[in-house]
């Protein structure tokens, strides 16, 4: 039996170029890093809709971004699937046995989160810098 293995990985100047950047948000403009988390997680909805297995579609229709919340000093967004699909979303995305045309697949969603976690920590970075640039009173 194969164990799965799932590495990733976040490059400590990322980290940097994010704790700068939050560093740096005006009070006058709250909401930039929940802005950002967002936008991030729509785009892994977007690459999630494109390998969501389709039978009636009742399944990719049920994916939604929620907006984003805020927990213990945590802030985080939900991307989820399920609704009306939910008795078999579940068993849908973790069966590596079922057979599904390409290109959808199990696991429709942890694969495109894991696609952007390299990438993830600088995307927030250059979206906050990019707002508190363009949304700077001048």
């Amino acid at each position: 039996m194969a164990i799965t293995r799932k590495d990733f990985y976040v490059d400590s100047k990322d980290i940097k170029l994010l704790a700068d950047a939050l560093g740096r948000i005006p009070k006058n403009m709250p909401g930039l890093l929940e802005k950002a988390i967002y936008e991030e997680a729509n785009v892994i909805f977007k690459e999630s809709q494109l390998i969501v297995p389709v039978d009636t579609g009742a399944l990719r229709a049920s994916g939604f971004v929620h907006p984003p919340m805020k927990e213990n000093n945590r802030t985080f967004v939900r991307v989820t699937y399920g609704g009306p699909a939910a008795h078999y979303a579940l068993y849908v995305h973790e069966n590596l046995y079922a057979r599904h045309a390409a290109p959808t697949q199990a696991k429709y969603l942890e694969t495109p989160l894991y696609r952007r976690i390299p990438v993830l920590i600088r995307n927030l970075a250059t979206r906050i810098n990019h707002r508190m640039k363009t949304q700077l009173p001048k």
